[in-house]
């Protein structure tokens, strides 16, 4: 048999190769356990580091592996606000937060929960060699959030911890990630499939549903497309709930602590990897609330009017067309520039597709009067100005009927616009003149 056809057959299943006596040849399973120096010295003593720790062996058909319990009780604080103000509550909000979300998404019967996970792994490259040796799960119970970590005590150990935290995401009816449709979700979907076990069905029309809080933080917080670190998670939590880590464990730091504890069976080096994700999940928990109480209270919910331009932009996309009309029109009123001038446009587009033409109209002579031309011929500001003229000059063409005016602010237009734009201003300009000539002649000849 070539090479290929070997490798069909293992891809396609083909059944398990006879003994001459006839019985089947069991199969291998497939393990990793690489050779890089970090094999650990002597066996590893499980129920002294689940001492060290503070937590428990946990043993099922594949091996054992450890669990760590913490619980956060609901009048504890996490710097500006309570934990028990952190429960999501009415999860249909998610809906607006996440349109792609199956209705009724979180609606599920009460032994199901929300379910918040954060991984901490032995890299960030992914890939087959890249292994979760914590997993973090939160979750609220009772007005109080508890935290299970499962953590792996050894490369031998993963079939164990997969299969926990495969039963433990048995009860879940919603997941909750930071970044997790790009990173913890498809760390998780590799091993469980390297290992060949049964996994939990996340996200997609049959699985359950997954809210990944990265990409709404990026909508509601992100300043600018260069501001990276703005939706760090460390960075939301300090902005929103004046939360300060004191000897926090540097993330390039956390693969090394696994290793060393692999290594040596020292398991103290891990406690503060343990806590920086636990930091990590109550966090994670609390800036979700955090977005879910402003797509639940609007405008009024808003800390300024940066945020309420990005919620308005958040509610235009899941079709809540006067609650973001709301939004924008608080935005407006902001002393920013570049906020205010955004609002405007954003709200004069709003208006216009409803055909609330007159109210356009006067939202693009007010983005007008608040652009000057003679320091805004380029950037962004410029452009929403010139959007501002075209689209008044629309106006009175072609709805008030006032050619004299439209040309007037067709000229205004072409004296301000780049090259690329002004042969449409031009060409705009000629049929204004056609138009006044032939009512210039009716009136003549009337």
């Amino acid at each position: 048999m070539d090479l290929t056809s070997r490798l069909r057959g293992i891809v396609g299943g083909t059944p398990p190769r006879r003994e001459q006596d006839g019985a089947a040849r069991p199969l291998r399973e497939l393990t990793y356990e690489p050779d890089d120096g970090y094999r650990q010295a002597a066996p590893l003593d499980l129920d002294r580091v689940a001492d060290a720790l503070s937590g428990r062996r946990v043993s099922n058909r594949y091996g054992e592996c450890l669990v760590i319990d913490r619980r956060y009780e609901a009048e504890r604080w996490h710097g500006g606000v309570r934990i028990g103000e952190c429960e999501l509550g009415d999860l249909d909000s998610l809906r607006v937060l996440d349109p792609t979300l199956p209705a009724g998404a979180g609606c599920a019967p009460s032994k199901e929960r929300a379910i918040f996970i954060d991984l901490e792994t032995t890299g960030l490259s992914g890939g087959a060699g890249t292994l979760a040796f914590l997993v973090g799960c939160g979750y609220f119970d009772l007005g109080a959030f508890h935290v299970r970590q499962f953590l792996l005590p050894g490369h031998s150990s993963e079939r164990a911890l997969l299969a926990a935290v495969a039963e433990f995401l048995d009860d879940a009816g919603l997941i909750v990630t930071y970044n997790g449709k790009t990173f913890d979700v498809p760390v998780m979907e590799t091993r469980w499939s390297f290992h060949r076990l049964d996994m939990p069905a996340i996200g997609g029309d049959d699985g359950v549903p997954h809210f990944d809080m990265l990409h709404t933080a990026r909508r509601l917080w992100k300043k600018s497309e260069a501001d990276d670190d703005g939706c760090r998670l460390s960075t939301l939590e300090r902005k929103l709930f004046d939360v300060h880590r004191v000897g926090d464990v540097p993330g390039f730091e956390i693969p090394g602590r696994f290793f060393g504890f692999v290594r040596s069976g020292d398991a103290r080096p891990l406690e503060p990897v343990l806590e920086h994700n636990r930091i990590d999940l109550v966090s994670l928990a609390a800036v979700t609330a955090r977005a879910m109480n402003l797509a639940r209270q609007g405008h009024e919910g808003c800390a300024d009017n940066a945020e309420a331009l990005a919620l308005g932009r958040i509610y235009e996309r899941a079709e809540r067309f006067a609650l973001a009309e709301a939004c924008y029109r608080r935005a407006a009123r902001s002393s920013n520039p570049f906020t205010r001038a955004d609002a405007l446009y954003r709200l004069g587009i709003r208006l216009r597709r409803e055909r609330r033409f007159n109210d356009a109209a006067a939202v693009w002579r007010e983005l007008m009067q608040h652009t000057d031309p003679s320091t805004m011929r380029r950037g962004v500001l410029g452009d929403l100005r010139q959007v501002a003229v075209e689209a008044l000059a629309i106006h009175h063409e072609h709805r008030a009927k006032d050619l004299a005016g439209a040309r007037e602010l067709a000229l205004a237009s072409l004296d301000e616009c780049d090259d690329g734009r002004a042969e449409s201003v031009r060409h705009r300009l000629a049929r204004l003149d056609r138009k006044l000539g032939r009512r210039s002649d009716a009136q003549l000849f009337g």
